[in-house]
């Protein structure tokens, strides 16, 4: 792979500023890392001399000039071209090789709802690296070869493997360069794992406190709502589900506030409102106003909230009375912000279930439920997710609580065994209205043991102020938020994206690289239904109207999908994707796009250092402006790698390119920037 690299600046200036780069080396172990490679990135830059330096074809024209860097990668070739937009595969044929990791006490939430994937270059060799969490394991670390190829990284997690992980998040929480791993675990409390120089282990783990009563923080958003320059984590936390659908203090949500690389939960703030059951948590400027803004998604009877923040860590909760969001949606499972329009503006899209019935819309893709497993391609994952399907036939994890499947017990043998005992009690004292029968669970079953007494925690009553406050819920449809100048208003119905299916993740991406963003949404359900629902692509016509368009995109999938990760994993400039399916072996889509993008990665030594909350707009010669916000979190139990790729369609070049970091600052790059790499920009 070729490297370009020009400086934004005269050769002379561009080494004044290496050097005052050079002062600051000292500052902190990563920087002292990054002495023993200046050798090499001066070498990288070498051939290129002086003139090829000064004739570098952008320019920094904003007031920081003598802070920034600007160096161009050159992306891989294109993927061969397909029939179709993407090329699916089991993601074990590309190494990524988790097994298919599910029980009989995997059917009840929070366990039958998925585990989380991220993506991150956690080695920083240039490559997007894979970390996924598991109830089994504890965690799968998989490395990248730069190729799209992978491999297991074989790290001792000590006690870290013994846990029930949901999610393993790749954010560098301590601000060395190095993604570090977030940890959440059920009833078990949150990690945080440092990466040490590009490896885990050398370090023991460190817990972070969460409410003393807190189960499972489900999801999370990671940013800097205090413009202090580290990272910040918002908790969503999540108690019992829809058998309970009010939970009590255990589930309110909190912000852990990162003390100069020291994130212990020590400091934190106790979000207000009634406490919900947390699925989706997003920081973002929802409001462009430049200051870090907060959404939350909740499921069932307790509303959704979005607090608009004030710059320094302080957030007020937009009521009904402000009569500023017309209704939200019910069973929120995931939030995204962005500009679907291309008109400068972000839309804010809401996902819940919105369409279950292959009768409810012609919209949704359904397939009968006996054929669930018969697609996937090994024998022992086709024959264990065959036994489970059985098993959920006469199982029925819904709301009758019926326990009169006990001889079917008696038919199973092992660990199958002894979770059927156990959730056979468990049922009988959800039927019985009667906790004391919870104790005849055995001690080896604690995760049976855990569901049942948590489905009698007392709930919490709110008050007439939080339910006078609360926005409006509606069911069945996805929402989506425009600004009309004076408040929001849905145009979900009118766009096209009103109907998602059990909509679990979203992505907002052009996938197809023709300059506007797309929708995936991640689908699936487990609870009884004799059908399946596939994967969603709504592909946008330029306009921000959309057309449901999977099957010749080959995003199809019938697989029970919550969790996803959009990350371009053989860096030839366009965005695959990596799903976590439910009962079902990890799926892989390799993107056949022949159009390369622009992509964008930032290395801030001022603020976080991947951007995290920093906007990018480009403007091709057209005049055509695109934006993104580097997020990580809003989806559910998914996290994206901080990159931002930008097609151009027709276009050819970028002439200008703007970045508004988290503290307000501006940097603005004269072009032409050509589509075909990746602009990594650092701020000194």
């Amino acid at each position: 792979m070729h490297l370009l690299v020009f400086a934004a600046l005269p050769i002379s200036t561009s080494l004044h500023v290496l050097g005052g780069k050079m002062k600051n080396i000292v500052q902190s172990r990563s920087e002292k890392r990054l002495m023993h490679a200046l050798p090499i990135l001066l070498c990288g830059w070498a051939p290129f001399g002086a003139a090829q330096a000064a004739d570098a074809p952008w320019q920094v024209i904003s007031p920081d000039v003598d802070r920034i860097e600007v160096q161009a990668k050159t992306f891989a070739p294109s993927s061969p071209a397909a029939d179709t937009g993407f090329t699916r595969v089991e993601a074990w044929e590309a190494g990524i090789d988790k097994p298919l990791e599910f029980s009989l006490r995997d059917m009840w939430p929070p366990f039958w709802e998925g585990r989380s994937v991220s993506s991150a270059d956690i080695d920083r060799d240039g490559d997007l690296d894979i970390a996924i969490a598991s109830t089994e394991a504890g965690i799968y670390l998989f490395e990248n070869d730069g190729k799209g190829r992978f491999s297991r990284i074989n790290t001792d997690f000590g006690e870290l493997a013994k846990l029930p992980m949901f999610n393993a998040v790749l954010a560098d929480i301590d601000n060395d360069g190095w993604p570090d791993l977030f940890l959440s675990s059920y009833r078990q409390g949150n990690y945080i794992l440092r990466n040490v120089d590009g490896t885990f282990g050398a370090e023991p783990p460190v817990q972070v406190a969460n409410r003393k009563s807190a189960i499972l923080t489900m999801t999370m958003a990671i940013g800097d709502p205090d413009a202090d320059g580290d990272l910040d984590i918002a908790l969503g936390n999540w108690t019992a589900g829809w058998y309970r659908r009010i939970p009590g203090e255990e589930s309110r949500n909190r912000i852990i506030w990162n003390d100069n690389g020291v994130l212990n939960g020590e400091k934190f703030t106790d979000l207000p409102g009634i406490p919900g059951e947390t699925l989706s948590v997003l920081f973002s400027d929802m409001n462009d106003d430049g200051k870090t803004d907060l959404l939350i998604g909740n499921d069932f009877d307790v509303p959704d909230y979005f607090y608009l923040g004030d710059g320094q860590g302080g957030f007020k909760a937009i009521t009904y009375g402000d009569k500023l969001i017309p209704h939200i949606t019910t069973t929120t499972m995931a939030i995204k912000v962005g500009d679907l329009t291309g008109d400068g503006k972000n839309e804010i899209y809401l996902a819940q279930i919105a369409g279950r019935s292959k009768h409810a819309s012609k919209t949704l893709k359904m397939q009968d439920q006996r054929k669930y497993c018969d697609g996937i391609k090994r024998d022992a994952d086709r024959e264990l997710c065959e036994k489970n399907m059985e098993i959920k036939d006469w199982y029925r994890s819904g709301n009758q609580f019926n326990p009169n499947y006990a001889e079917k017990c008696a038919e199973l043998t092992g660990r199958y065994q002894a979770e059927c005992k156990a959730m056979l009690i468990k049922d009988l004292a959800i039927q019985k209205d009667d906790a004391s029968i919870c104790i005849l669970i055995p001690a080896t079953q604690p995760v049976p043991r855990s569901f049942c007494d948590l489905h009698f925690l007392t709930p919490r009553r709110p008050t007439a102020n939080e339910i006078e406050d609360s926005l409006q819920q509606i069911l069945h449809q996805n929402v989506l938020l425009r600004w009309n100048g004076s408040a929001y208003e849905d145009q979900a119905e009118m766009r096209g994206l009103d109907i998602g299916g059990w909509s679990w993740d979203t992505k907002f991406e052009d996938f197809d690289n023709d300059g506007d963003q797309d929708v995936f949404i991640a689908n699936g359900t487990w609870v009884p239904n004799e059908n399946s629902p596939s994967n969603l692509y709504f592909e946008n016509d330029g306009t921000g109207h959309f057309t449901e368009n999977s099957g010749p995109a080959g995003l199809e999938d019938y697989l029970m999908t919550a969790g996803a990760t959009s990350f371009d994993m053989d860096n030839d400039g366009d965005l695959d994707m990596l799903t976590h399916t439910v009962n079902g072996p990890l799926q892989l889509f390799r993107n056949n796009s022949q159009r390369q993008a622009i992509g964008f990665e930032l290395r801030d030594f001022i603020g976080n250092r991947d951007g995290i909350g920093a906007k990018i707009m480009v403007t091709d010669e057209t005049g055509r402006t695109q934006r993104r916000e580097i997020q990580l979190g809003g989806g559910f139990m998914s996290f994206d790698a901080p990159r931002a790729y930008f097609g151009l369609g027709d276009a050819t070049t970028v002439r200008q390119a703007r970045i508004l970091w988290v503290d307000g600052a501006e940097t603005v790059i004269q072009g032409p920037l050509l589509p075909g790499a990746l602009y990594t920009v650092t701020r000194n």
